[in-house]
């Protein structure tokens, strides 16, 4: 007899429509809380979710999201300047690398992966930043300003700030991700996601 699915199953569902709302809302700005700042799911979802989806959910689809997002928000103007272009390659070339890991690392591995990538993230979206503000010179100092104090404005928080708030949420939707597949992979009987060993493809 097959087994139903559980409840665990709506966790990546419900995490893609939470993302979809706030990110509407914020940037159409309907909506501003300066503690939830850069603490969102979307690396999570690019990098672990790619791994969980079932194959046939494309590699695509983190990326498309961001991008019919912010059109449907801001408009064209602000989908297609460098900083948010580099957003999207970003997040695409995470998700192609976790199609391409689909199967083969483990929850230790999945954690690591998606520290690496938070952090390969904040390396090249401030560098574009660094290139395309005209605030910051264009020297050595100026790219260190753009990675750690940022801009420096007034009320405005250091780089490093954002790096620590993307991280942390990287963890904890990763961590709820992961809990979400091996529960429902429990249910069904069916291979989990292991903690160091390769998992079954």
């Amino acid at each position: 007899m097959k087994s139903q699915p559980s409840r665990a199953f709506l966790v990546p569902i419900a995490l893609i429509l939470a993302a979809v709302a706030f990110r509407y809302l914020k940037l159409a700005g309907l909506v501003h809380l300066p503690w939830l700042e850069n603490f969102s799911p979307w690396m999570a979802l690019a990098f672990a979710g790619t791994l969980v989806f079932p194959q046939r959910v494309s590699f695509l689809l983190i990326p498309a999201l961001l991008f019919v997002i912010g059109l449907a928000a801001t408009g064209w103007g602000a989908v297609l300047h460098w900083e948010a272009v580099a957003v999207y390659g970003c997040f695409g070339i995470v998700a192609w690398l976790a199609a391409r890991l689909r199967g083969k690392i483990g929850l230790v591995g999945t954690l690591l992966g998606v520290i690496g990538c938070g952090i390969g993230f904040y390396l090249v979206t401030n560098t574009v930043s660094w290139l395309v503000d005209p605030t910051y010179a264009k020297n050595l100092a100026g790219w260190v300003q753009a990675l750690t104090t940022g801009i420096g404005l007034p009320g405005l928080q250091p780089t490093t700030w954002f790096l620590r708030q993307s991280l942390l949420s990287d963890l904890v939707f990763t961590c709820l991700l992961l809990a979400a597949y091996n529960t429902e992979a429990a249910i069904r009987r069916q291979p989990s996601i292991p903690v160091l060993r390769p998992a079954v493809a």
